[in-house]
């Protein structure tokens, strides 16, 4: 009957009716295949639209929505829903620059990305050196930009953009498990004030052109000082029917089988899209690596990588000075060298197997590149590991050699008619105590800290807590390196607070540099 049915309607030229209804919403959607409309206005998936008979592209809205929070349970597609984000933000680069970022505190699903130009760099949340970094780099930018938007009396980057002429570009924060973030940063002092940075940019962000936009398994996950400020939600399925309510969204429309993508995005049902149309992760990379020659072959700009502090890096690769200072290592919040004043006492301390011995090389070999005429005097006992090191104009390796040296050199450092710089190097300083030599040394170390003369020696933190006699004289300067510090290291050593930080944190040869009163991390160089 069907088929009779059909047949005589064509016969008879029967026009086809019209369809009260869209086909459902298909499984998966092409990110590349919904139309795109650069940095402005992300589309990242179909929506949706019964009353009006229509299936229309969803977007965030950056310059509006300032911000937006993706939740659902595992397997949902919530970092397919990030990824979708960071590819859709950059398919036009001729209509405004973009950068992307990470946070992956989830199960790494973002790494991908960082084959795109415009993804500066996925952090892995067990990173917490580089989280700072991109945090502290994201501060920084705010900071920059509400002076310059206020100057130019912009209100969004748009705006900025079309008074000033400039491309500035606009920054996306991704944010992979919220609460792993929360529960890991929001915990201490020392780390407070990073989670307050993506605070800051939830707040601040959306005028000045960075956006937040973050996932959560449910949602209790996000604090309410946080929801209630962030408008533009995506609901993906939950494991808990009661959490529909508590975000705004129908529980009859998400089950157990809808597809991974399918979400409720202002009340209406959505497909979110997905790189190359496929959920095949291994094809979507395969698709991000093919954008991303295309998008290079377009001009898209490379966004700065967020770096790292290298755990082990030669000697050469650091220059012969730093401004007018030998160079100490690589500094932790710039990446680049940093010097030290070659004046006084510095201590190198720390825990066994710290890397003291390497330091206290690469600060004599730092010193004798800077100064290749400085006169170098060794004291050390009868474990002497730096005696072969450098070519010392006097080294005693016994207690009796220490005493009669270091009362020669007393004399010496505090003569200014001496010509040269002297540079003094002490193995072990607390060994010393209650010796011979102790009294001799003692002189020494406060005939240093009156001249222009440099001595660096080293004893292990627990000997270093005492704040009287000879050892109170070689801390006196209050400078030098604790590596693999503790957070009560700094009052103990150097009278300078340090933060709440742990040993375990710092690889060998990484410490906490003091100068000055100010605190730097840094790592040393292998000296050989």
């Amino acid at each position: 009957m069907v088929r009779t049915f059909i047949a005589a309607a064509a016969e008879a030229a029967v026009p086809a009716p019209r369809r009260p209804w869209l086909d459902e919403l298909a499984a998966t959607v092409a990110v590349e295949s919904l139309p795109q409309r650069g940095d402005a206005e992300i589309v990242f998936g179909l929506a949706d639209v019964p009353e009006r008979q229509l299936q229309v592209p969803m977007a965030f809205v950056p310059d509006r929505d300032g911000a937006m929070l993706v939740y659902g349970t595992s397997g949902s597609g919530k970092s397919t829903a990030l990824r979708t984000l960071a590819v859709g933000i950059g398919l036009r680069p001729d209509l405004g620059a973009a950068e992307v970022y990470g946070l992956d505190f989830g199960a790494g699903a973002l790494r991908s990305l960082e084959a795109l130009p415009h993804v500066g760099s996925i952090v892995s949340g067990d990173d917490p050196e580089r989280v700072q970094r991109l945090l502290r780099t994201l501060s920084d930018v705010l900071d920059r930009r509400a002076k310059a938007f206020s100057d130019a009396n912009a209100a969004t980057l748009t705006e900025y953009r079309e008074l000033t002429g400039r491309d500035e570009p606009r920054i996306l924060l991704l944010l992979d498990g919220f609460a792993t973030f929360k529960t890991e940063w929001d915990s201490t002092t020392v780390r407070m004030p990073f989670y307050n940075v993506v605070m800051r940019i939830l707040g601040e962000g959306r005028p000045l052109g960075v956006h937040v936009v973050a996932t959560a398994d449910r949602a209790g996950a996000v604090p309410t000082a946080v929801s209630a400020n962030v408008t533009k939600r995506v609901v993906l399925r939950l494991s808990d029917e009661s959490g529909y309510q508590v975000l705004g969204a129908p529980k009859d429309v998400l089950t157990e089988r809808s597809a991974p993508g399918r979400a409720i995005v202002e009340g209406f049902e959505t497909q979110l899209a997905v790189p190359g149309g496929t959920t095949n992760v291994a094809e979507q990379t395969r698709v991000l690596e093919s954008l991303a020659r295309d998008l290079r072959a377009r001009g898209a700009r490379d966004a700065a990588p967020i770096g790292a502090l290298p755990a082990l890096f030669g000697a050469g690769e650091l220059p012969s000075t730093v401004g007018e200072e030998p160079a100490l290592g690589i500094a932790d919040d710039t990446l680049a060298p940093i010097g030290f004043e070659p004046v006084g006492t510095f201590a190198v301390t720390g825990p066994p197997q710290s890397g003291k011995t390497n330091a206290m090389r690469a600060i004599v070999d730092a010193v004798r590149r800077f100064d290749p005429e400085v006169k170098l005097f060794h004291l050390a006992g009868r474990r002497a590991q730096l005696a072969d090191h450098a070519p010392w104009v006097r080294s005693a390796t016994t207690v009796d050699g220490v005493k009669l040296l270091a009362k020669e050199l007393v004399d010496v450092v505090g003569d200014a008619d001496v010509p040269g710089r002297f540079v003094i190097v002490v193995e072990n300083v607390t060994q010393f105590a209650d010796s011979d030599a102790e009294r001799p040394l003692k002189e020494l170390f406060q005939a240093i800290n009156r001249s222009d003369h440099f001595l660096v020696g080293d004893a292990e933190v627990a000997t270093l807590s005492a704040g009287f006699g000879f050892v109170g004289d070689f801390k006196a300067g209050r400078r030098g390196l604790a590596l693999k510090p503790d957070a009560f290291d700094g009052d103990s050593v150097f009278k300078t607070p340090f933060p709440k930080v742990k040993r375990a944190d710092f690889p060998e040869g990484r410490g906490i540099f003091v100068q000055n009163g100010r605190i730097m991390t840094v790592q040393v160089p292998f000296a050989g």
